[in-house]
C-alpha cells in the first residue's frame, strides 16, 4: 500500500473538516456551534469555520429528508475509490448511529421503568412522612400545653422582674437628672470658658487687625509720599527740562540777531571803508591836480624865458 506523503504545513479549513465535525456532534446530540466545530476539529478561527457550518446548516433539512444526500460534500479532486471508501464509512457511520439510537432508547425506556420505581418509593416514603408529621403534631400538641403553662410562670416571674426594673429605673432616671444638671454645669462653665477665650480672641484679632491696618495705612502714605515726590521731581525735570528748552531758543534767538548785527556792522564797516577809500582818492587826486596844476603854471614862465633857445 502507497504511503500518503504529509505536508509539515498546517492544512486549510475545508467543508468537509467543518462538516464531519458538526455530522459528529449532532450525532452525539450535541448542537454544533462554531466553538465546538473547532474544538473537535482542533485548528480553524472562528471567521473561517462560520461560513461552512452555515453551508452546513442551509443544507441540513435536504441531507435529514433524503439520506443518500447526508453526507459530507466531497472535493472535486477526491479520487473515486476514495470517495467510495468515504461513503462506505459513512453508511457504516449511520448504521452505528441508528444502533447507538435504539440502544439509548431502551435505556430511556429502563430508566423511565426505574424512575417509576422510584416515584412509588417516594409516595411511600411520603406517607410514612405524613403518618410521623400526625405524630410530631400530638407530640406538638403537648409541647404547647407545656408551654403555655411555663409561659404563665414565667409571666409572674416577668411581673415581679418588671417591679424591680421599675425601681431601678426610677434610681437610675434620679441619677441620671443629677447627671444631666452636673453636665449641664459644666457645659455652662465650659461655654462661659469658650466666650471668654473666644472674647480674648476677638481682641486680640481686632488688635492685630487695627495694627495691620496701621500699617497698611502707614505703607499706603509712604507710597502716596513716594508718588508724590516722584511727581515732583518729574514736574521740576519737566519744568528745568523746559526752562533748558526755553533758555536754548533764547539762546539761539539771541545769536541770531547776534548774527544780524554783526551782518550790518560788517556793511556798516565796509560802507565806511568805500567811503574812506573814496575819500583818499579823492584827496589824492585833488593834490595830485594841484601839483600838476602848478607844474603847468612853472613850466609857462620857463617857455616864456628861454624861447630863444627851442628851436
Amino acid at each position: 500500500m502507497a504511503q500518503t506523503r504529509t505536508d509539515p504545513r498546517p492544512r486549510g479549513i475545508t467543508d468537509q473538516d467543518v462538516w464531519r465535525a458538526a455530522d459528529a456532534l449532532l450525532l452525539d446530540g450535541q448542537r454544533p456551534t462554531i466553538e465546538r466545530v473547532r474544538l473537535h476539529i482542533g485548528r480553524g478561527s472562528p471567521n473561517t469555520v462560520s461560513p461552512h457550518l452555515d453551508t452546513w446548516f442551509s443544507r441540513l433539512g435536504a441531507r435529514i429528508a433524503d439520506p443518500q444526500a447526508f453526507r459530507a460534500p466531497a472535493a472535486d479532486d477526491t479520487p473515486a475509490p476514495v470517495q467510495a471508501l468515504a461513503a462506505q464509512l459513512w453508511d457504516t457511520a449511520q448504521a452505528l448511529a441508528r444502533g447507538q439510537a435504539e440502544s439509548r432508547a431502551l435505556e430511556a425506556e429502563a430508566l423511565q421503568r426505574q424512575a417509576q420505581a422510584a416515584a412509588d418509593d417516594l409516595r411511600a416514603a411520603l406517607d410514612r412522612q405524613r403518618a410521623r408529621a400526625d405524630a410530631l403534631a400530638a407530640d406538638l400538641d403537648a409541647l404547647q400545653r407545656a408551654h403555655a403553662a411555663a409561659q404563665a410562670t414565667a409571666q409572674a416571674a416577668q411581673a415581679a422582674l418588671a417591679e424591680r426594673a421599675d425601681a431601678h429605673a426610677r434610681a437610675l432616671a434620679d441619677a441620671h437628672a443629677q447627671r444631666d444638671a452636673l453636665r449641664a454645669q459644666a457645659q455652662a462653665d465650659v461655654a462661659a470658658a469658650a466666650e471668654r477665650a473666644s472674647a480674648a480672641e476677638r481682641r486680640a484679632a481686632a488688635d492685630m487687625d487695627r495694627e495691620r491696618q496701621a500699617r497698611l495705612l502707614a505703607e499706603q502714605l509712604a507710597r502716596d509720599a513716594r508718588a508724590e515726590r516722584d511727581q515732583a521731581l518729574a514736574a521740576e525735570r519737566a519744568r528745568s527740562q523746559a526752562q533748558f528748552v526755553e533758555q536754548v531758543q533764547a539762546l539761539a534767538r539771541v545769536e541770531l540777531r547776534a548774527s544780524a548785527l554783526q551782518e550790518r556792522l560788517d556793511r556798516v564797516e565796509a560802507e565806511r571803508l568805500r567811503v574812506r577809500i573814496r575819500e583818499r582818492r579823492g584827496a589824492v587826486g585833488a593834490g595830485v591836480g594841484s601839483r600838476l596844476r602848478g607844474n603847468d603854471g612853472g613850466g609857462g614862465r620857463g617857455n616864456d624865458g628861454g624861447g630863444g633857445c627851442r628851436p
